[in-house]
């Protein structure tokens, strides 16, 4: 059990967290861009701070998958002696991979249910003016203020189609725009699936706002996160067709905004940047969203045998790595993650952290779904869509697309600890709460 006073100061520094991944891009590029690397990594103290709480509170408690982290960690330090990496870089590769890990074990003994709901309101209520300044960046051109990179560079935004970039809203990229939204998706499934959660008129503006954001990000890859997640939302229509009149409500409200939005020519750029993949793959959709997702796999296993047992240096494959060993802003080894890994780490502990990744990933979704089944509560199942591919091949390189990916996952494991509540314990069918469980 946690302490309550530890506990109160604990959340407080978890909603601290929480408020410098939405607005770290804010910061980076508008606010204060002079001290855009700074704020990079601005998270860090915060989460050490995060540590110190917890481990006062009780809520950061050892076991496997704390102590695979720590292997992994120290594993990986000891592997770096053996290139010829810098040593700022390895300890910029050591935080990358392994620093914020344990914030997902915080997270999941520190909150309950309630708790992960209150997270929930405020990304649907962010979602209405992210959208709106997407739609700005979309319509203003590449130089335009609003469409500054981090440390206010101008033309720093990645071109679309078109001549339109792809906005990333407050985020300093597009990256973590989808991650946001990814998230996002996972409160607004639960809010249809659940109603009475979240107020209808706020529902209906976030499920609005996700609509929106999906043709004018020219992103394929929010197209793919948003498809996982609607699988996983699917999936419990399939296991009760009693819910297939809540999701109704929120088809009609998508078709309606793409119908009002192919009519106004929103989806002219994103149509044109979907055409252009097909044609550099084989042709069809289908084969761009499958290389999409499972390219990066495919990649990783051929350059496996290519690699030095010991990699070329943990931290080397991210651009911020990079950038302190060579100057260059780029990626030097490659941007896909799962070859990022295994370039960096070798393909013995390269693939030894992959497979960690595997196994929270798919632990995620086992344990998520036996919670669903046994209280008909569906949160912790949607944020486990939302976290699957974040964990399992997610950029962590970027700092906010790391930080969605651990808290998304905290949050799931979070949505499995009985609410505060009582009357907030399951569906209206009456089911059985679950017992309180803390991570995989």
């Amino acid at each position: 059990m946690t302490s309550s006073r530890p506990l109160a100061w604990l959340k407080i520094s978890l909603w601290c967290y929480f408020a410098l991944i939405l607005l770290e891009g804010v910061l980076r590029k508008w606010v204060l861009p002079q001290y855009s690397d700074v704020l990079f990594v601005a998270r860090d103290p915060v989460v050490l701070v995060v540590y110190a709480l917890a481990w006062r509170a009780g809520a950061l408690r050892w076991g496997a998958a704390l102590a695979g982290i720590w292997l992994l960690a120290l594993s990986s330090l000891l592997l770096a002696f053996t290139t010829e990496n810098p040593f700022i870089v390895t300890l910029f590769g050591l935080r990358t991979n392994y620093l914020h890990l344990p914030l997902i074990y915080v997270l999941a003994e520190a909150l309950d249910r309630a708790d992960v709901r209150r997270f929930g309101i405020v990304c649907l209520v962010c979602s209405v003016p992210v959208t709106a300044l997407m739609f700005v960046q979309y319509n203003s051109p590449p130089d335009a203020f609003v469409n500054v990179g981090v440390g206010r560079q101008e033309n720093g935004q990645i071109i679309g189609a078109l001549g339109r970039i792809r906005p990333p809203g407050p985020f300093s990229f597009i990256g973590g725009l989808v991650a946001f939204f990814a998230l996002t998706a996972a409160f607004v499934f639960d809010g249809w699936l659940h109603p009475g959660r979240v107020p209808r008129w706020l529902l209906v503006a976030a499920t609005i706002a996700l609509a929106v954001a999906l043709p004018i990000s020219i992103s394929r890859t929010l197209t793919a996160v948003l498809l996982v997640g609607g699988v996983f939302g699917f999936a419990t229509v399939v296991h009760d067709f009693r819910r297939i009149p809540r999701y109704a409500g929120a088809l009609s409200v998508v078709v309606v905004v793409l119908l009002v939005a192919a009519n106004f020519g929103f989806l002219e750029a994103f149509n044109k940047r979907w055409i252009e993949a097909t044609d550099s793959r084989d042709g069809t959709i289908q084969g761009n969203l499958t290389a999409r997702i499972f390219g990066d796999f495919i990649q990783a296993s051929e350059v496996a045998a290519s690699v030095p047992w010991g990699g070329h240096g943990i931290g080397l494959g991210t651009v911020a790595g990079a950038q302190l060993a060579s100057g260059r802003n780029a990626f030097l080894l490659a941007e896909s993650e799962w070859t990022r890994v295994v370039l960096e780490l070798g393909p013995l502990l390269g693939f030894a952290f992959l497979a960690w990744r595997t196994w929270l990933a798919f632990a995620l979704v086992a344990r998520s779904w036996r919670h669903f089944q046994f209280t008909g509560d569906p949160l912790a199942w949607t944020l486990a869509g939302a976290s699957f591919l974040p964990i399992l091949n997610g950029q962590w390189g970027p700092s906010t697309h790391l930080g969605f990916a651990v808290f998304g996952a905290g949050l799931c494991l979070a949505a499995l600890n009985n609410p505060a509540d009582p009357d907030d314990v399951a569906e209206e069918d009456g089911a059985t709460a679950a017992p309180d469980t803390a991570g995989p």
